[in-house]
């Protein structure tokens, strides 16, 4: 029986359970046995204590622990068959990496966001991408980095299960229109934001509610936008389409965010709900224009784009449906589960 060793940030973050985690009750169906190695704590653990100097005892405390259950990892890494390292080990220390792969060169190197800004990071990330024994990267633009270091890369994009997600039923009529955005207390404020005065203009013409669907409580600056905010759960992420209508994925056009491998426009597409986006990176691949989705850039496109979709719940559906077909054929677990594994398995190969 292979064994494969998953080190990753963190117990649930959504590279983890994205890039990693839901891949594992598969990868025990076909035969291997599989060791999760995430950072403990989490590498986005916050100290919560009430004075600055117990907090820096325990933000110290808790980098000592990581390091402890890196060097059990470390001691355990010769025993495995593969590694699969999702982003880098430890605080961007270069040591971990070099001790793990002469430990265990059979590595498998997994990014999906452009980790490489900043010239300290770039050289981490080119040695690990030149002495992995293959690297999986989450689109194009970030395998291109890649490439220039290693012909040993393939692009695994960001997949979601589109049978675990339930489908907007696109019959309510008691209600109205919600129009929505998922996502992480890090990326809202760079990206929701600076819609949310053409958002509050809409609301002026067009009866609609907006959610925003987070981890914690945003401080929203005021616009004039009426919202309500639900904490992000797993039960709420599967159950999108319970919450909303109509998908937001904005981006801003820098580098960081042309790496991005468009997860929440996915997941609004498997719940078979349409979405709304910016026409940049990976989402220009995901959605087709007007019938996947639709993509805007300018405020006055976002506008219109949006008062079409809350003003005609035909096209709701109609685009709805052929993004979470699109989704299911072309971004879905069973779709690349089999690349997965092939990765992993010739990695585990003696000769590789």
């Amino acid at each position: 029986m292979p064994r494969l060793m998953g080190c990753t940030h963190s117990l649930a973050d959504p590279a983890t359970r994205f890039r990693f985690l839901q891949y594992v009750p598969l990868l025990v169906e076909a035969g291997w046995q599989v060791s999760h190695r995430p950072n403990v704590p989490s590498r986005t653990w916050k100290p919560a204590a009430p004075f600055r100097w117990m907090r820096s005892i325990q933000r110290k405390s808790a980098v000592a622990l990581r390091k402890l259950s890196r060097l059990r990892d470390l001691r355990d890494a010769a025993r495995y068959d593969a590694i699969f390292i999702n982003r880098d080990l430890l605080s961007g220390e270069l040591w971990w990496e070099q001790q793990f792969f002469r430990k265990n060169p059979r590595v498998v190197f997994d990014f999906d966001d452009a980790i490489y800004l900043g010239e300290e990071r770039s050289r981490h990330i080119e040695w690990i991408c030149r002495n992995a024994a293959w690297v999986t990267a989450g689109n194009e633009s970030l395998a291109a980095f890649a490439r220039q270091f290693s012909d040993r890369v393939t692009v695994l994009p960001t997949v979601v299960d589109v049978s675990q997600y339930a489908c907007h039923p696109h019959d309510v009529k008691d209600r109205p229109v919600r129009v929505g955005w998922m996502g992480s207390e890090l990326s809202i404020q760079e990206t929701l934001f600076p819609h949310l005065g053409m958002l509050a203009r809409l609301q002026q013409r067009l009866p609609f509610e907006f959610v925003i669907i987070s981890g914690s409580g945003p401080a929203v600056p005021e616009t004039g936008l009426r919202f309500q905010f639900i904490p992000w759960s797993p039960d709420v992420e599967i159950n999108v389409a319970r919450q909303i209508d109509i998908g937001l994925m904005p981006l801003v056009d820098n580098e960081y965010q042309r790496g991005k491998c468009g997860l929440k426009l996915l997941q609004y597409m498997a719940a078979g709900i349409p979405a709304v986006a910016t026409p940049l990176g990976v989402n220009r691949q995901i959605i087709r224009h007007g019938e996947t989705g639709l993509l805007s850039t300018t405020d006055e496109e976002w506008f219109q784009s949006l008062s079409a979709l809350i003003e005609n719940a035909q096209m709701r559906c109609r685009i709805g449906l052929a993004g979470r077909a699109f989704c299911d054929e072309h971004y879905s677990l069973r779709r690349w589960f089999p690349e997965f594994l092939r990765i992993c398995t010739m990695v585990s190969h003696p000769k590789c």
